[in-house]
């Protein structure tokens, strides 16, 4: 009976110890897996963030990308318009030679053309229709003459008789010179108007 309460003894102390022995294991292996999930959500949060990083980057890229388009589109869309508010301007050129307005603004007209030249002579080159209207604008300016043109831009060009200098009045000389203000003035309207 002694060897079966030794071996009983020996059987406890066997399981306690192996228990022992198992419940550290169990608390070891709890440990590596704590410290391997902790790894890993560190691991998936730097690479996370890097790819949330390289996501944000790629979207702000594009987007710039997008913002770019949208403003050179804008622009085009803009140069367009404006081209065709000049253009239909100078569809008006003709017509305008022929209003009291124009009629009335002549003389001034051509004294700026005048004012570069002084006392030089100079033909004035003009619509064949303005030639007569030109003519008394300038009466008793013996050095200036007159030559009506069908064929000439809207408004007057003057030339000095050795041709050196060349001063355009005309209509279109005049609006491609007031071009950028003018553009400036319909965009504001433009956007003055926008709902």
């Amino acid at each position: 009976m002694a060897l079966d309460h030794l071996l009983a003894g020996l059987e406890r102390e066997a399981a306690v110890q192996a228990n022992a022995l198992l419940a550290a294991a169990r608390t070891e292996a709890a440990r590596i897996a704590a410290e391997a999930d902790a790894r890993l959500a560190r691991r998936r949060t730097v690479e996370l963030g890097a790819e949330e990083a390289k996501l944000r980057g790629a979207a702000e890229a594009a987007l710039g990308v997008a913002r770019r388009s949208g403003r050179g589109d804008a622009l085009e869309a803009r140069a367009r318009f404006l081209d065709r508010v000049f253009t239909a301007a100078r569809a008006l050129f003709p017509a305008t030679l022929a209003s009291d307005a124009y009629h009335a603004v002549l003389p001034d007209h051509l004294a700026e053309a005048l004012r570069a030249l002084g006392d030089e002579a100079a033909t004035i080159h003009c619509p064949g229709k303005m030639a007569s209207a030109v003519r008394a604008a300038i009466k008793g300016r013996q050095h200036l003459t007159v030559k009506g043109d069908p064929a000439a831009r809207p408004g007057i060009t003057v030339v000095t008789a050795d041709g050196v200098i060349e001063v355009d009045n005309t209509l279109d000389g005049r609006l491609e010179r007031l071009r950028q203000r003018l553009c400036i003035e319909v965009l504001a309207r433009l956007e003055t108007k926008a709902p």
